[in-house]
């Protein structure tokens, strides 16, 4: 069944590309599409993969004259593959009916928020105020991750803000809104502002997010906190929050905090050189609506790990050089030859943060739609340059090593990010890791598979592919960490089609496809939902 929505029909020069390129996957498609049955092209998948793979970005670009640029920026649409066992695929993607989305049709206008790219025409200094001024509850443009907060339940989707969103599983039917119960807990005095985009799953089930919070009293307004907290399910569905613990910091050093880690014990978090600073309190409205405006990579400051322990709220700080980083790998706890523990962080980084000026253009560029059109801007300009590195904190010592992994990729001169693993070694000792490689020059996304264990690399490239962000479904009946398949949106930049892929996770080689039949935007973030 689809359903057209009949809004967002005009497509402005800078969104709409040529043929044989990225038009399809970079414009919008608002319309819904249920149990939509897809062609198999080649193989099939085994016979145990019965469950769904969701995947959240932008749908909508424009609405009533107004639009955005940048990939993060436009309304929510959630996606899903069904997989029911017998080889077929179905096919199903809605737009998430949020207040912003709301708002945007009843008004006839783009809603306005605080965006990453380019807005035309801009917002007015009214509409700034509204935004800076905005409740948690009118902050839902949840685009960017998915998550499992209630083992199976929901479909879980999330922004930079305590505010999600939830569907059932395999339908995607819309739920309801979920705003942090930690919310209620911060109190009247301070205000919310952001929240990791990705939730870190601990080895219980549960999980654990943060809220970065400021304090509405004058004589307190330059004091904010990262507050951590354990997110649990109860048996009906019912997610429940408690305080873990604090990360204290100031205005003048906000650090952008998109995703951290879990061990057996601890929180891990990685406060990259990524910071938000306003260039002065008179143009704060507008910094904080265009948040490109008021990012910075600050060379002049430590890169801050901190180590919250789960059960007293305990925090270790390390200081390190000045690193680039967004994503995480995973982390884990262990034990050395001294008997003491040590807490490990595996995390792209860009190789060398004086190698280019990390300033030149804003981190969130790499996904600004112009640039993707341009290949050999993004390959000049953006710091694809990658390596792998692994953090150890030693927690008596309060020392670290940090360790780079060799870089045996090819080709070696590509973005290496969006990692994803077996989400059973989650917060454990692994080898096997996955990503999207990005070549910027000529336009690629490769499938890459890496080995920390033996410190070999495995790479799946086909021609004018671009592989989405990839997920990891194990085997229900696992021999080995890898047992399992890889499974991706990949988007033809020659034909502009999309397909499915499936992959054998332990040697990457192709064991089924599907053809999508109709357009798929670019989709951010995934996660697997076992039947």
């Amino acid at each position: 069944m689809v359903q057209v929505h009949l809004g967002a029909l005009i497509l402005i020069s800078w969104i709409t590309l040529g043929s044989g390129d990225m038009t399809a996957l970079l414009s919008s498609e608002p319309n819904d599409y249920s149990d939509l049955v897809l062609t198999k092209t080649e193989g099939a998948p085994p016979s145990w993969l019965k469950g769904t793979l969701c995947r959240i970005g932008p749908g909508l670009f424009e609405h009533g004259g107004r639009s955005v640029n940048n990939v993060v920026d436009g309304l929510a649409k959630v996606h899903g593959w069904n997989f029911d066992g017998d080889g077929t695929v179905k096919y199903t993607a809605k737009m998430i009916p949020s207040y912003l989305y709301n708002k945007t049709m009843k008004d006839n206008i783009l809603a306005p928020n605080a965006y990453a790219g380019d807005v035309v025409p801009d917002l007015t200094m009214q509409e700034e105020l509204q935004v800076m001024m905005a409740k948690p509850e009118q902050k839902d443009n949840a685009n960017i991750a998915i998550w499992d907060l209630d083992n199976g339940k929901s479909v879980t989707v999330t922004g930079e803000s305590p505010m999600m969103q939830q569907m059932l599983p395999h339908s995607l039917k819309y739920k309801c809104p979920l705003l942090s119960g930690a919310v209620a807990t911060i109190g009247s005095t301070r205000m919310t502002l952001f929240s990791a985009t990705h939730y870190a799953k601990h080895v219980s089930g549960t999980s654990f997010n943060h809220i970065l919070t400021m304090s509405m009293l004058p004589w307190e307004m330059s004091e904010l906190s990262y507050d951590f907290f354990e997110y649990s399910a109860t048996s009906f569905g019912e997610i429940k929050t408690r305080k873990i613990g604090s990360i204290p910091t100031s205005m003048s050093d906000i650090r952008m905090l998109h995703m951290f880690g879990a061990t057996e014990n601890f929180i891990v978090v990685p406060l990259w050189n990524l910071q938000f600073s306003p260039e002065s309190f008179m143009n704060i409205m507008f910094d904080m609506t265009h948040l490109c405006q008021s990012m910075r990579f600050t060379y002049d400051n430590p890169f801050y790990f901190h180590v919250i322990s789960i059960a007293t709220g305990e925090l270790h700080t390390f200081e390190l050089p000045p690193a680039r980083g967004v994503h995480v790998m995973n982390s884990f706890e262990r034990t050395n030859f001294k008997g003491e523990t040590e807490v490990v962080m595996d995390a792209p980084t860009t190789s060398d943060v004086h190698a280019l000026d990390l300033n030149k253009q804003c981190l969130l560029d790499v996904l600004k739609i112009p640039f993707m059109k341009d290949p050999e801007f993004m390959y000049k300009n953006m710091p694809w340059d990658t390596t792998l590195r692994r953090y150890i904190l030693n927690i008596n010592t309060n020392q670290y090593t940090i360790e780079d992994l060799p870089r045996n990729w090819e080709p070696v001169d590509a973005l290496v990010d969006f990692p994803f693993i077996n989400p059973a070694y989650v917060g454990k000792e692994y080898c096997f890791c996955y990503f999207q490689q990005w070549q910027m020059n000529p336009n690629n996304m490769d499938l890459l598979k890496y080995d920390l264990c033996k410190k070999t690399s495995t790479t799946w490239h086909e021609d004018g592919k671009l592989v989405m962000e990839l997920v990891f479904a194990a085997n229900p009946k696992p021999t080995s960490e890898d047992d399992g398949v890889i499974v991706a949106q990949v988007y033809d930049t020659i034909n502009s089609t999309t397909e499915l892929i499936v992959w054998n996770a332990k040697d990457l080689k192709v064991l089924a496809r599907f053809d999508n039949l109709v357009k798929v935007p670019y989709t951010i973030h995934g996660w697997w939902f076992s039947d």
